[in-house]
């Protein structure tokens, strides 16, 4: 039993544990001894007031002691010197729970930054150059930069005049707004754009952190789901570093609509007078209307709601509430979302009709949900009536609208075929295949949230709301992640949330934690082998404790058990998107060689294969805005021999081409793709060498190589007839040393022509010819 010293410390750092107290006082005064049941608080807060000695267990009961009362009555016989400590103590303890809370959320944060961060950053942040991952992210910071180059800040008429209009451009707009915040210049852009992922992973962290204790009421679940959602590969390449695709955007506006979801499903028939419920439904709006603004297919990533509100109105009726009054709030966080979009629709001409159709349709079918349901409650007809009514409605819609709103079936039809087309890129690949592709992206994680989202599930079906959103959300981001692997990002947020309740499952199996909060189905007494992070026998969110180093050693163990496979799989994912060092040493060498031939574009021109086009041209004319030149031309270098043919075709379109070692290029001996990247352009038996290709670069180990389409100088004179001999030249560029060779024929006059990519003297039949490099540039002849 605590002495009167320790009871009154006690209360003095735990000051919501006195009014606990106050509450049962009452109790205790009228009976010697009484039970958990008797007393109005809940079992976490009486398994603190246990675990304090402040309530003592006599004969299977409970009471208050002496030295509890006294102390709550403030007749401790605490020195007057330690109870002026306690006193200047006093002004902390109110706060001690939030900041333990705080510490552990921001360490489970700084984890979210490291795994986003560390791998990537000296690939992006290099020789005083912002060199972002992927492909895509290198459009994005063309459209910012030139925006930049139109104008500053809030523009309603450059807003309309955009880029990308139909594709992501409340993206851009916002950031191209913290561009023009943090300077304005093309250095800020690369620096906004580089940071953003990390920045959006930070935010949806934390909106995690928040849904997971709102639907859990356990701090450690919260705590459990962001480490997930940090050690998630699937999550970390699309927000890290560098990588600054229009996904990372998406992220936070899904998971604050799901979060205003499941805060709205928490309200009953009094949503309709509470604040709280409004705030919520605000928050709703702007989720619903940042998705759909987001991206041209946003509207994809709003579909759950439909299903969330349909169901939820159901439970609505089971549970005999008024569907229009609980479900109020909701209902104008859509029409707010609606509304929101159609008038930035309206002012800048962003996205199509069709796209602002959506949110109008999801607010005109919410809403007639809501009347029948309403309806059904007041004339007390069974839940199945509405059910019916429901799944009549759906029927009728998939009928009636493409006949009656033909124009938008016929839209919807056609972005459908193009959303789920599967094509030669990852993304569309699907998650569930051959290769394991769904362990590489989310590891355990995924098998270790079934059982969690099969029993909320189930709950959800019981007539929990709140759970309601949480698995219809999982399960529709796991069947569109199942047909295409671009949606196991957003489906990453919510394996991490049923991953972080079965991991403190996990944890309470092995010993190690008291049984998470929802689980804990009966009240009960606190578990001395509960630990790490326990306060309560229910693991409820009053307070975390700090674990021992042994427990913490051990859940830690635990985590590498199950999370290890995204810690080792994050740095080796995002290394495939960062850019290697050979691409941007290859760049970088032809923006040099193209400033010093006084090059402008179409004349340097990179073509490269496509994954990598928009980062070459960047960084040598800026113009990165497509691929799609790259992506239908590039493969004729593999099927091509002809060279004269291929140059004939390119030469007033591209400028250099970059080739890289490829496994399973498929491409023949005589293809223009293998005597340039295996020769250089030389001859080689049986092929001869090229007349057109002139090399500039090779990255250490060779597997980058480029080089500049040139007419060739060609050398004409007269030899031996019908003869043959080799002509050379010995060639140094960085990071290559070679000799190029081509092999001349005289005809039956004795007269021949060749032409070189390369200035300097040829000798041939013991006459000398000296090629200049405007000979070479010119296309000049040498006689």
């Amino acid at each position: 039993m605590a002495d009167e010293r320790d009871a009154t410390a006690t209360l003095e750092e735990r000051p919501e544990l006195a009014s606990a107290l106050e509450s049962v006082c009452p109790v205790d005064d009228d009976a010697e001894t009484w039970t958990f049941e008797d007393v109005p608080i809940d079992s976490g807060t009486f398994g603190e007031l246990v675990s304090a000695d402040l309530v003592e267990k006599v004969d299977g009961e409970y009471r208050l002691p002496d030295t509890t009362r006294r102390a709550l009555d403030g007749e401790s016989e605490v020195p007057t010197g330690d109870r002026e400590g306690s006193a200047l103590d006093s002004t902390l303890p109110a706060f001690d729970v939030d900041r333990r809370a705080a510490g552990a959320l921001a360490g489970v944060l700084a984890l979210v930054v490291l795994f986003r961060t560390v791998f990537s950053f000296g690939s992006v942040f290099r020789d005083r150059a912002v060199v972002l991952s992927g492909n895509d992210p290198y459009a994005y910071r063309y459209y910012v930069e030139s925006l930049l180059t139109r104008g500053g800040g809030f523009d309603a008429a450059l807003l309309s005049d955009m880029p990308s209009m139909n594709g992501e451009p409340f993206m851009i707009a916002t950031l191209y707004w913290l561009s023009d915040l943090f300077g304005g210049t093309a250095s800020a852009a690369s620096t906004v754009l580089a940071w953003y992922p990390v920045a959006s992973a930070l935010i949806t962290a934390g909106l995690l952190y928040v849904l997971a204790v709102r639907l859990t009421d356990d701090r450690r679940v919260g705590l459990a789901a962001v480490v997930f959602l940090a050690t998630t590969p699937a999550h970390a390449i699309r927000t890290s570093l560098g990588f600054a695709d229009h996904h990372a955007f998406d992220y936070p506006w899904l998971v604050l609509t799901a979060l205003a979801l499941v805060v709205l499903a928490d309200r009953d028939e009094r949503a309709f007078r509470d604040p709280r419920a409004w705030l919520a439904g605000l928050g709703l709006g702007v989720g619903v209307a940042g998705q759909v603004l987001a991206w041209d297919y946003g509207t994809a990533l709003v579909v759950p709601v439909a299903p969330v509100v349909a169901l939820a109105v159901l439970l609505d009726v089971d549970a005999d509430r008024s569907p229009l009054q609980s479900n109020a709030p909701l209902l104008g966080g859509l029409a707010l979302a609606a509304l929101v979009v159609h008038l930035v629709h309206s002012e800048t001409g962003w996205h199509t009709d069709f796209v602002t159709a959506v949110p109008l349709l999801l607010v005109g079918g919410t809403a007639a949900v809501l009347a029948v349901g309403e309806v059904v409650h007041r004339l007390e007809f069974p839940p199945l009536a509405m059910a019916g009514g429901e799944v009549v409605g759906a029927v009728a819609a998939v009928f009636l609208v493409p006949v009656v709103f033909e124009n938008f079936w016929a839209e919807a039809d056609g972005r459908a075929d193009r959303f789920f087309a599967t094509r030669n890129i990852v993304e569309t690949q699907p998650l569930i295949s051959g290769d394991f592709t769904w362990f590489l992206l989310l590891g355990l994680v995924l098998v270790l949230a079934v059982p969690p989202l099969v029993w909320a599930s189930r709950r959800a079906t019981d007539g929990s709301k709140p759970w309601l959103v949480a698995v219809i959300y999982t399960w529709y981001f796991l069947a569109l992640a199942a047909v295409q692997v671009r949606f196991v990002g957003e489906l990453a947020a919510f394996t991490a949330l049923f991953g972080g309740l079965g991991f403190v499952w996990l944890a309470h199996w092995v010993d190690l934690a008291a049984i998470p909060r929802p689980f804990a189905d009966e009240p009960a007494t606190p578990n001395p082998r509960a630990g790490a992070g326990d306060s309560a026998a229910d693991g409820g969110t009053a307070t975390l404790r700090v674990p021992t180093v042994r427990e913490f050693g051990l859940l830690v163990a635990l985590f590498l058990l199950v999370g290890g496979i995204g810690v080792l799989q994050t740095p080796i994912k995002t290394s495939q998107v960062t850019i290697e060092g050979g691409a941007y040493q290859s760049a970088a060498a032809i923006d040099d060689h193209a400033t010093a031939a006084n090059l402008s574009y179409p004349d340097d021109y990179v073509l490269s294969q496509w994954g990598r086009n928009r980062m070459y041209n960047y960084f040598v004319n800026g113009e990165s805005r497509s691929y799609g030149y790259a992506r239908e031309q590039y493969r004729t270098l593999y099927t091509s021999g002809n060279e004269s043919q291929w140059y004939r075709s390119h030469r007033n379109r591209v400028g250099y081409v970059v080739t890289e070692s490829v496994s399973n290029s498929n491409a023949s001996a005589r293809s223009l793709f293998t005597r340039l990247h295996d020769g250089f352009g030389s001859r080689q038996s049986p092929v001869d060498g090229l007349a057109h290709f002139r090399a500039v670069f090779a990255s250490d180990g060779g597997d980058y190589k480029t080089f500049r389409l040139v007419p060739g100088a060609t050398i004409t004179g007269t030899g031996p007839a019908n003869a043959t001999t080799t002509l050379s030249q010995s060639v140094d560029v960085p990071g290559a040393s070679f000799t190029y060779e081509r092999q001349v024929r005289t005809n039956g006059a004795g007269e021949y022509a060749a032409t070189v990519p390369y200035p300097g003297e040829y000798t041939l039949w013991n006459e000398t010819s000296s090629v200049s490099e405007r000979n070479v540039t010119a296309g000049q002849r040498v006689e």
